[in-house]
């Protein structure tokens, strides 16, 4: 039990979030004490919301699966937040962020407010390239909101290179002017991904981030293929090779420290005894009203366990489909499209 009060203790910024809700606070305990026991019927319901707001992006990076499909672009709209957002009032935490680019949504910054308005946590992950003065205001005036921009490297052409369709110096100029601008209210992050064609970026990224101001650095050292195979090709030849000190833990959180800078490392895929925790404490929402395992999927034709505009969130979050993943997460029976989360020998026993 006393594990579970270090993991919520963990994430801070809910603390404050769950004081001032004590539903909030009761819930995230029970899904924590789910999660623990890997019920098949959670005690509670996901404390952490990813809402999509749009499915397409501007950039066209190869290892996204977003520049592989053919689909109808779609945003989400007010009045489908407001209706689907009623589902989710015991969660503590919204990351308005899919498979697109977030800010290509208009209608973000007013989404945005209303979600300050009923106390959440709100998180928002984006490539960077758009910054208009309603961006500008949502993520510098919001309180309790987190702005993390994804930048993949302190060389302009490496970057470029991955991030097609970017511009380096524009996007460092837009994080500079979200860091400095005036009573700035939010918290600043970037996030890595780091690849074979940038593993000797990593270290001059930190030091750039620091240099740039921003409060905390993520760093994901392996790459997902979307729960589709047949991308495996797009993604499997970016894998760092893991043949060289430079990307030993202790020494790349020497050099954050170093900086003055928080960083956050993921260099660990799932196994038997550190399994995923999605099925009990989270759930992703697309642009469709779609209830998808996890952000790591993020495609309803991969995966989903029903529609928000056919059903009530109670109802998709307890049906034998949800349970039944839960069941296969639980006994390590890895499903096709969760497999590129775990390690290898995990999957092979299925």
């Amino acid at each position: 039990m006393f594990n579970l009060f270090k993991q919520l203790i963990k994430e801070r910024h809910l603390i404050l979030i769950n004081l001032y809700h004590p539903c909030r606070a009761i819930n995230s305990f029970l899904a924590l004490l789910s999660y623990k026991l890997k019920l098949i019927k959670p005690l509670g319901k996901p404390i952490v919301i990813d809402m999509e707001p749009t499915n397409f992006c501007n950039l066209r990076c190869e290892h996204c699966q977003v520049t592989h499909w053919d689909k109808a672009k779609k945003r989400l709209t007010m009045e489908k937040f407001k209706k689907w957002i009623r589902h989710f009032s015991l969660a503590s935490r919204i990351k308005l962020q899919g498979m697109g680019e977030p800010f290509l949504n208009k209608e973000l910054p007013d989404i945005i407010k209303e979600l300050e308005k009923k106390s959440f946590y709100i998180k928002v992950i984006s490539n960077g390239t758009i910054l208009t003065d309603a961006v500008h205001e949502a993520v510098t005036q919001t309180k309790n909101f987190c702005i993390t921009i994804s930048f993949d490297g302190a060389d302009k052409k490496i970057f470029e290179k991955i991030r097609i369709g970017s511009n380096f110096d524009k996007i460092k100029e837009n994080i500079t002017k979200i860091i400095n601008s005036k009573s700035r209210k939010s918290k600043v992050s970037t996030f890595m991904v780091g690849f074979e064609e940038n593993k000797e970026q990593i270290k001059p990224t930190i030091e750039l981030m620091a240099k740039l101001g921003v409060e905390e650095f993520h760093l994901r050292l392996f790459v997902i293929n979307f729960g589709q195979n047949d991308l495996n090709s797009k993604t499997l030849k970016h894998q760092i090779k893991f043949n060289n000190k430079v990307y030993l833990k202790d020494e790349l959180l020497d050099i954050a420290k170093k900086n003055n800078i928080k960083m956050h490392l993921s260099n660990q895929l799932y196994d038997e005894k550190n399994q995923c925790p999605w099925p009990w404490l989270g759930t992703y929402v697309d642009t469709e009203g779609y209830v998808i395992p996890c952000c790591c999927i993020g495609n309803a034709e991969i995966y989903n366990f029903g529609n928000l505009d056919r059903e009530d969130f109670h109802t998709i979050w307890y049906s034998k489909k949800y349970q039944q993943f839960r069941r296969q997460i639980r006994s390590n029976d890895i499903p096709e499209f969760c497999r590129s989360c775990y390690k290898p020998h995990v999957c092979k026993k299925n």
